[in-house]
């Protein structure tokens, strides 16, 4: 089995909040995301795979929030969303931070947060849009400004 890396998080569903831990790894040419709960038995564990990390955490996320859940990671926050480089070249390990103005910097997609600070991916994908439109609308250059 490859080598994982792990978090524990936070996870929310209906105003409590559980333990629960996120693991992804890379083999057989696929990133594999798994998330488990801790403690008591929240939810079934659940795993996806796909050509990056981010991609695959956003079908795990998928299938969590249809249940009402939210996962307490950086890669789920409105304003966060990997670039193409980032996920081809990157795995989707590290996501950009935007505001309307430009590129702030890149989080690592899995780093702990609150989650409460978290969206669907619905929503986070339909706010990334609107972000890169404004950007562009502006003539931000978002690369340089991330660096």
């Amino acid at each position: 089995m490859p080598p994982r890396d792990e978090h524990v998080i936070e996870v929310l569903r209906d105003g409590g909040v559980h333990e629960a831990t996120v693991s992804w790894w890379y083999g057989d040419a696929q990133w594999t995301v798994r998330l488990e709960s801790r403690g008591i038995r929240a939810f079934e564990p659940v795993e996806n795979r796909a050509d990056d990390a981010f991609e695959a955490l956003c079908l795990v996320r998928d299938q969590l929030e249809s249940l009402g859940w939210r996962l307490g990671i950086a890669g789920a926050q409105i304003d966060v969303w990997p670039s193409g480089m980032a996920r081809d070249q990157g795995g989707g390990l590290r996501a950009y931070r935007m505001t309307e103005d430009r590129v702030e910097g890149m989080v690592d997609t899995f780093a702990p947060v609150d989650p409460a600070s978290v969206v669907t991916v619905d929503e986070q994908r339909a706010e990334a849009d609107r972000l890169y439109a404004e950007i562009q609308r502006r003539g931000a250059d978002g690369r340089s400004a991330a660096g």
